[in-house]
């Protein structure tokens, strides 16, 4: 796979699609690789687009560092800036997914000009409520190693939009994290929690109804904390917390109607 030498190092990342000037860029979550995003890719290029999924450190093939707090979602922000910056690209249709999510509104925070149009899929809240966490035992079998197989099987049913091989692939990405990665990644998010009020792009919410690992409450409130001119939502009827893995050619579907409105 291609990488990116940015900061002290190396990022794998995904391209497919033909040229364009506004790429849309795709940010995977807490204990995934931009391998979760290979179906989504292969549908964004069928129809014309562009796109870009890059391995956030310590993901996949992207290189590892010892400290813990390289591995915090600013972090990774400061990270995918500059590998932007290493493709040209100066503007672009930003889409996280769970943490990514986190990881976008430190870019939105820090560079705002980057994104043209902002799609925050599945988003945990930036401040924690009490007693509001869906994950159990099966579901955390997304974040490393899985502990059962029940919890296998739970995680593989949510990635079946996904081929054989990528999907085995992307197991190993997450049964190989490092653990500095899964403690770097935990709150506090300091810094973003006024972040969804200041937005002035075209953002879409997406959720499924059926997530059991972020509560659907939770990109619901960020979705309320948006301007009312810039705000879309759309809600998957029984899809867990993997659209992009689960149901990924709806998914496009759903970014192609937001792109072009």
């Amino acid at each position: 796979m291609p990488t990116l030498e940015v900061q002290d190092v190396s990022l794998e990342y995904f391209q497919q699609g033909p040229e364009s000037s506004v790429p849309v860029v795709l940010i995977h979550g807490a204990g995934s690789s931009a391998r979760i995003w290979d179906s989504v890719q292969t549908y964004l290029a069928e129809s014309g687009y562009q796109s870009y999924a890059i391995s956030l450190r310590g993901a996949g093939g992207s290189d590892r560092t010892r400290e813990s707090t390289d591995y915090h979602p600013s972090s990774y922000a400061i990270d995918l800036r500059g590998a932007l910056d290493k493709l040209g690209i100066t503007k672009c249709v930003l889409v996280g997914h769970s943490l990514g999510t986190i990881v976008a509104s430190y870019i939105l925070r820090d560079a705002p000009d980057l994104v043209e149009r902002l799609i925050q899929i599945a988003g945990p809240a930036v401040v924690k409520e009490p007693n509001r966490s869906s994950m159990t035992s099966k579901t955390r079998a997304g974040y490393g190693k899985s502990l059962s197989p029940e919890a296998f099987a739970h995680w593989e049913a949510q990635h079946l939009g996904l081929s054989e091989d990528t999907r085995k692939q992307l197991r190993t990405d997450i049964d190989n994290n490092p653990e500095e990665r899964l403690l770097g990644q935990a709150r506090p998010w300091d810094g973003i929690t006024d972040v969804a009020a200041t937005i002035q792009v075209p953002t879409l919410v997406i959720l499924g109804d059926a997530d059991d690992v972020v509560d659907p409450a939770e990109p619901l409130d960020y979705f309320l904390q948006l301007n009312e001119s810039v705000r879309h939502l759309h809600v998957f009827s029984g899809v867990g917390h993997y659209p992009n893995a689960q149901v990924p050619e709806r998914l496009v579907g759903v970014f192609k109607r937001f792109i072009t409105s």
